[in-house]
């Protein structure tokens, strides 16, 4: 074989070795997305419900306070609100007095999803809000983006006092 041969071999088995070394990375990374983005199974969760109106009418009759969790199945950072936060031992217990509510903006552009956006003043996803026990926004606590279960755990506290107050000084007791 003359050498032009042996070197379009040579090239032929460097190129397998790239293209199988591209397989593995590939495999790799998408391994570690999955990882990332998939909450781990715990026997203590939070309940969340989806949204609908009359889930917040009855929060609010019941005086209870409300998370809505504006989140999209194609949103990495809503994952890592679930897997690392809304999965934290303290946020679940801290979390047992309010409505948990998801809504979902997968399809963002939809006219429901446009609607609900502008209803809550929602610039993305995820956007995590507190309602006080009277149905209102406490807005210096809304979530824009991924916060973790350190963070978010002041937020929930300051809600609970905020609706707390609300309880304390109302005149039907």
């Amino acid at each position: 074989m003359n050498k032009s041969g042996l070197r379009c071999q040579s090239m032929n088995k460097n190129l397998q070795a790239i293209s199988g070394l591209k397989k593995v990375t590939a495999f790799s990374i998408l391994a570690i997305a999955l990882f990332c983005c998939t909450a781990p199974s715990t026997s203590t969760t939070i309940t969340w419900q989806h949204y609908d109106r009359a889930v917040l009418d009855r929060a609010r009759q019941e005086g209870r306070p409300v998370i809505l969790d504006f989140f999209a199945d194609w949103c990495i950072p809503c994952h890592q609100l679930d897997r690392f936060t809304f999965s934290d031992g303290r946020v679940i217990e801290s979390t047992q007095q309010f409505v948990m509510v998801k809504v979902d903006l997968t399809d963002y552009e939809s006219p429901e999803a446009e609607q609900l956006r502008t209803q809550f003043g929602v610039t993305g996803v995820p956007e995590v809000l507190f309602l006080d026990v009277q149905g209102n926004e406490i807005q210096e606590l809304r979530v824009i983006g991924f916060l973790g279960p350190d963070d978010f755990l002041p937020r929930i506290k300051l809600a609970l006092e905020v609706s707390s107050s609300f309880i304390a000084s109302d005149p039907r007791e």
